[in-house]
């Protein structure tokens, strides 16, 4: 931050005699205009006769006439010193400082910024005053209380900032109060978090004093009547992918860069390490203090090297400048500071909050932390934990760089594990099973969109949990939370994650109960069956079937035997396919399980669909999608759609089906069902190819190609029956090269951007 402009010192010296701007022109011989343009910068400085003719209007004498006069401008008086000016510039903060200097010039009296340490909230205060300057006739006085541990030294300091001599005879709460009667300054109280509980002192000097206004900074808020509370955040880094020009303008990286050439002179941002660069600052949470730190290691590392390291965040960024406070020399200083202000519950569940991944929600931590709303609060408001609102309610996340710091402590109860205490894990693990079954449910019904919008939020969470599970040997709540996360694997097209973990779950050694153990094998099954795998899904779904008859679950049982069917139908034989899905349709009518009713009618229509009984298939397919309309699955519907609509192709009613198949696409892609949109955009290929629109249904095929990359879903046999027909009619109609170009734009299309340009919603 620059100096004072001779716009601002000239209307604070005007404002500080009590004159007007016309009063001062008359008495300086000069137009009102001369002034107002002066004070509007529209003049950057006055003429020197001006000057002089300005500072004897004024009665300036002394270093402040020679200041006026010479055009050599001074930092803003505090007090009978200088405000600091900081030897590097501030990055990032215009809306912050311009919030303040509005806040500060209307009505709030008592602005207090908040935020964790090393944000810079010390550094925003002193740009907002030195913004504010002109406007502030009386000054600004800057007291640091990091140092003050108690409510009467806090006052004398206080004291001393404003040159208030103390008598003996008199509080100096009363003397104060006396010396601010009548004046108005801006009184900056840097560093006051730990002294919150004396905050009742500064109410009484705002009563007394009227004029007078606080900017305050601490790391949580003062709570106390008529404060104004602004959160001063970190520094939003680059959005990932972002291009190289978004990366170089983003503030994080900006004020990263600024502090690595200061150690290593020519170092850029380029196309080579930009997206390194923005994985540093999203890793350090956008925090200044942790980008100075990092930059510092510039003069050692390269930036794919610090990135790499900052695995031990709080070994690389122990090194600070030897001129800044012992609290922010070190990432951990500045830390321990904000942890010891915390009471015993507070710091408790902060260190069992490391036990989250990817942030939790208020229920969650209830159950699995066992603490209440008010310690919630409490770091909350001392900056530790980030709230975000979401559709479904609030979120709650602990910063990368506070969540490292919190794991590294005594743990908060029993032995630590990489999640934290063993008791908060195994509390997490119980947690994320039930949550994950309730999920299971939810995602055959009409929640399913939300649910699978609640697992996407929970995922890392889930995966953490897994870990525990998996390094504690417990196969119960392994193969409980892997099994659950079948459906949800298969959706979201993590076939080789989801296969990993049921593995991992099923070779764990120990005793399970049988219906955990049959619904994880059937669930391994259905994934090995979605990459093609069908020797090793077979394997699962027989080991399964015992151990569901072990159980008496009736539709487990049935459940295998549509499986074992969903084999034959993959391997072409729909006569096969048929005889399996009719016994387990059969067994689900018998306890009336119509979920399921109405998935094995959808199978049971397309092995009938490619033998004599196509008029069957159709009607069996009409039942499926309005049964499972009106249970609120629309994956089931669209599943079931596609099937009415390949079999209006098969019949030749092409355009009677290019509707159906867009409705299904579009709930496919409701609910993120990538495997499912795969199969709807092959589909939609189909008729398009049948109806001439051969180019549309070109990029169509490409894009559904590449999502079965993309998922690792495999190409069955029943697949290629529609698919050859759709590639023999765009090789009919298109010359080769005309059609691999049209295929590849397709494949290479944003999935979004298609889906958007299909237009779905019209019928």
């Amino acid at each position: 931050m620059s100096g004072e402009s001779f716009a601002h010192l000239l209307k604070r010296l005007r404002r500080s005699a009590g004159l007007t701007q016309e009063e001062l022109a008359n008495k300086a011989g000069i137009s009102a205009r001369a002034v107002s343009d002066l004070e509007r910068g529209i003049n950057r400085s006055a003429r020197k006769d001006t000057a002089r003719l300005l500072a004897d209007a004024l009665d300036l004498t002394g270093p402040v006439r020679e200041e006026f006069t010479s055009g050599r401008r001074r930092p803003p008086a505090v007090g009978g010193a200088r405000l600091p000016v900081p030897l590097t510039p501030l990055v990032g903060r215009e809306r912050e400082v311009r919030a303040g200097c509005e806040r500060l010039r209307g009505p709030s009296r008592l602005l207090t910024l908040t935020g964790l340490g090393g944000v810079g909230k010390t550094r925003t205060a002193l740009a907002i005053v030195h913004e504010l300057a002109p406007d502030l006739p009386d000054g600004a006085y800057l007291a640091d209380f990091s140092e003050v541990r108690d409510e009467q030294t806090m006052m004398h300091t206080l004291a001393r900032a404003l040159d208030v001599r103390d008598s003996g005879t008199r509080p100096p709460a009363e003397s104060l109060a006396t010396a601010l009667e009548g004046r108005g300054p801006l009184l900056v109280l840097d560093n006051f978090e730990h002294l919150v509980d004396s905050a009742h002192a500064l109410s009484t000097l705002l009563t007394r004093c009227p004029a007078v206004k606080f900017l305050v900074t601490s790391r949580r808020p003062l709570r106390v009547y008529g404060e104004d509370e602004f959160v001063v955040g970190p520094l939003p880094p680059p959005p990932p992918g972002a291009s190289l020009e978004v990366v170089r303008a983003n503030p994080a990286v900006t004020l990263f860069t600024q502090r690595a050439r200061a150690v290593h002179a020519g170092w850029e941002v380029h196309e080579g390490n930009a997206a390194v660069v923005t994985g540093i600052c999203a890793r350090l949470d956008g925090l200044p203090l942790a980008l100075e730190l990092a930059a510092a290691r510039m003069n050692v590392l390269s930036a794919e090297a610090l990135h790499e390291r900052l695995g031990d965040a709080p070994g690389v960024l122990a090194a600070g400048p030897r001129d800044a406070t012992p609290r922010h020399r070190s990432l951990n200083a500045t830390l321990d500071w904000s942890y010891e202000l915390l009471d015993e519950d507070a710091q408790r569940l902060l260190r069992r909050l490391t036990v989250f991944a990817g942030g939790w929600s208020l229920e969650a931590m209830e159950r699995v932390c066992g603490a209440g709303l008010d310690t919630l609060a409490t770091l909350i408001e001392n900056n530790l934990v980030w709230r975000a609102d979401h559709p479904g309610g609030p979120r709650y996340t602990l910063p990368h760089t506070v969540r490292e710091y919190a794991a590294a402590l005594p743990p908060a109860n029993g032995p630590a594990t990489s999640g934290g205490d063993l008791a908060t894990a195994d509390a997490h693990l119980r947690w994320m099973c039930g949550f994950a079954e309730t999920a299971a449910h939810e995602l055959t019904g009409a929640g399913q969109r939300a649910w699978m919008e609640n697992l996407d939020r929970e995922y890392e969470n889930a995966r953490q949990a897994l870990r525990h599970a998996v390094a504690a040997s417990d196969a119960e709540s392994a193969q409980r939370l892997a099994g659950a996360l079948w459906r949800y694997w298969e959706m979201r097209g993590l076939l080789i994650e989801g296969r990993r973990w049921l593995d991992r779950a099923l070779t764990l050694p120990g005793p399970t109960p049988p219906s955990v153990g049959a619904q994880a094998r059937k669930g391994a099954g259905n994934l090995a069956r979605d990459q093609g795998d069908l020797k090793a899904a077979e394997a699962f779904y027989r080991s399964a079937m015992p151990l569901f008859e072990a159980a008496s679950d009736k539709a487990g049982v049935a459940s295998v035997i549509n499986n074992l069917g969903n084999l034959w139908l993959d391997e072409g034989d729909h006569e096969a396919a048929a005889h399996f899905y009719q016994d387990g349709l059969a067994r689900f009518q018998a306890i009336g399980d119509e979920w399921n009713v109405a998935l094995l009618l959808n199978n049971l229509a397309l092995a009938l669909r490619l033998t004599s009984d196509l008029a069957r298939a159709g009607e069996l397919a009409e039942r499926s999608a309005a049964l499972f309309r009106r249970l609120g699955d629309q994956r089931g519907e669209g599943r079931a759609l596609e099937t009415v609509a390949r079999v209006l192709d098969l019949r030749g009613r092409h355009a009677l089906a290019l509707p159906v198949h867009r409705r299904a696409l579009l709930l496919r892609h409701r609910v993120g069902d990538l495997a499912g949109v795969a199969r709807s955009l092959e589909g939609l290929a189909r008729s398009h190819s049948e109806v001439g629109d051969l180019n549309l249904a070109a990029r169509l095929l490409g894009q559904a190609e590449c999502l079965r990359e993309t998922t690792g879903e495999a190409f069955t046999h029943d697949d290629g029956v529609e698919y050859a027909r759709t590639l023999n009619a765009l090789r009919d109609g298109l010359a080769p090269a005309v059609l691999t170009r049209t295929m590849d734009t397709g494949r290479a299309a944003d999935l979004a951007e298609l889906i958007s340009s299909l237009d779905l919603e019209r019928v």
